[in-house]
């Protein structure tokens, strides 16, 4: 059996089992509920990882003109957004137009999943409120575990190359659980697979703090082949990921105080990056390692620390360690919710913390390159995220090393979201920068940033005027290189507020991240 085979038959296996505990999960809700209690901290805990507030049903269409780089495009994007209760679907249907020659325009519906792209998201549940959690569609603030390894992911890094992944975390009986996500189902080739089995071995027992406790092993593998259309020609978009780049780690957590207004839970895990055994990606570094080695400006480099034998380096496993808190606050009546959350890293030479990340999906040979090339270090890992009279929405992250540098920069993610504090006015935006050597260099936009806002007026009941921004990445079909580009979208629509889903006037729709 061919070695493609055998992961997409371990890929479809993975999701029966999935299936197999939703069904199960679903027939047990009610026996859980003192488990969920527990869970959720006595409160109904506000999903801090979906970095927005609460959707509600809408039917929208938006007429505008899209300047993309230097390509200029009119026409209109229909999004309806439906929501159930726990359940809910997005799709983003774009009919656009050339202005140079009135051609329809294609690039959203070629390569990778074609036509899928239009869903937006599909899911059911909230992740670590509900027993049962799936969505499917675009991935955001995706994590695995406590993060070591895969945290603050996205598969959207390219608005007009968006993928459909699936990521769910299943809980039965209040013991034993599995995360899972797929980053892109793009079936010429084997992605992004990440899973996490876990266990709370003692939640049974009623006994405080201890009742609390969980165990999980998190294991990440990705096998990228993706094809890429060039002018006259394809290519691999990652020339070192198809050999296989592949992580595990351990972790263990507890919760010392969980009460109606306040929970602390404390945690602590280790991870390996395992080696890399790419033919190419030996030749690459070989070649670094004999330039470094020529220059003798960076004599302490580990690729070439202590070895001074030519054709050869010093890449590879690396592992990593933290210890950690994380914080969730919630003030009489949802007045002011809180979640901070504090890490501090210890990792050795060729290892990264977070390296399944935002900036991942656009630079994975780039990101290889980089870790055969980090020193161990120490690191800090820190987010703040606030939700005020559940109106505004303000929060943001920090991974960075002690003396970061360019082979182990730091990433900075920011959010916010008033769309619910003024009945007529929708802001809100995200703000990813990777590449992150100073705080100075913060909020310059370069090829290791992305960035999303929107502002927008509603005229009346259904017409709503508004501007989208979005700098993003961009194929070129000549290099097949992803670069940085602007897009710039004013629109004219409407917006018809659906009467099932939400008592509220919805006053937003989704911003594409």
């Amino acid at each position: 059996m061919k070695k493609n085979n055998i992961y997409y038959l371990f890929l479809t296996l993975l999701f029966i089992v999935a299936i197999n505990f939703t069904v199960k999960a679903q027939e047990e809700t009610d026996e859980i509920t003192e488990g969920l209690t527990d869970q959720l901290g006595g409160f109904d805990a506000f999903d801090f990882a979906s970095g927005g507030l609460d959707k509600e049903s809408a039917l929208g269409a938006f007429l505008g003109y899209s300047k993309i780089g230097d390509e200029s495009f009119v026409g209109m994007r229909i999004r309806p957004d439906l929501n159930f209760g726990k359940f809910g679907i997005g799709l983003d249907i774009p009919i656009m137009f050339s202005t140079e020659d009135w051609s329809f325009r294609k690039d959203e519906f070629q390569d990778g999943v074609g036509w899928l792209r239009i869903i937006n998201y599909v899911r059911y549940g909230v992740k670590k409120k509900d027993p049962v959690y799936i969505r499917v569609g675009s991935l955001e603030n995706s994590y695995m575990g406590y993060g070591i390894l895969l945290d603050n992911y996205t598969n959207v890094i390219s608005f007009d190359k968006r993928k459909i992944g699936a990521t769910f975390d299943v809980l039965i009986g209040d013991m034993i659980g599995i995360e899972g996500l797929y980053s892109d189902f793009d079936k010429t080739s084997f992605n992004l697979l990440a899973f996490r089995p876990y266990v709370k071995p003692l939640a049974k027992t009623g006994i405080p703090i201890v009742k609390t406790a969980d165990i999980g092993f998190t294991y990440v593998t990705d096998h990228d082949a993706t094809m890429i259309a060039l002018t006259d020609s394809t290519s691999k978009q990652n020339q070192f990921i198809e050999a296989g780049q592949a992580a595990w780690s351990v972790d263990m957590g507890v919760r010392p105080i969980n009460n109606t207004f306040m929970q602390l839970k404390v945690y602590t895990q280790y991870g390996v990056l395992q080696k890399n055994t790419s033919e190419l990606l030996q030749t690459e570094l070989n070649y670094i390692a004999d330039s470094l080695r020529l220059t003798g400006v960076d004599d302490e480099n580990p690729l070439i620390a202590g070895n001074d034998v030519a054709g050869t380096n010093n890449y590879d496993s690396g592992s990593g360690f933290s210890i950690g808190a994380d914080f969730r606050f919630n003030l009489g009546a949802k007045t002011l919710q809180l979640q901070a959350k504090i890490e501090r890293l210890w990792y050795n030479e060729f290892f990264s913390p977070q390296f399944y990340n935002a900036g991942y999906e656009a630079a994975k040979d780039r990101k290889l390159v980089g870790l055969a090339q980090t020193n161990g270090k120490k690191g800090i890992y820190g987010s703040l995220t606030g939700v005020i009279m559940e109106k505004v929405l303000l929060g943001g992250s920090l991974m960075i090393p002690d003396n970061a540098s360019k082979i182990a920069p730091g990433v900075l993610t920011l959010h916010f979201d008033a769309s619910k504090l003024f009945e007529k006015f929708v802001v809100k935006g995200q703000y990813i920068k990777g590449g992150l050597t100073s705080l100075k260099d913060a909020l310059v936009f370069d090829n290791y940033s992305l960035a999303t806002a929107r502002v927008a007026y509603k005229m009346n009941r259904f017409l709503i005027i508004g501007l989208d921004y979005k700098y993003t990445w961009v194929l070129n079909n000549e290099t097949g290189k992803f670069e940085t580009k602007d897009y710039v979208s004013p629109y004219i629509g409407f917006s018809m507020p659906l009467s099932f889903g939400s008592n509220k006037d919805p006053i937003d729709f989704d911003l594409e991240d």
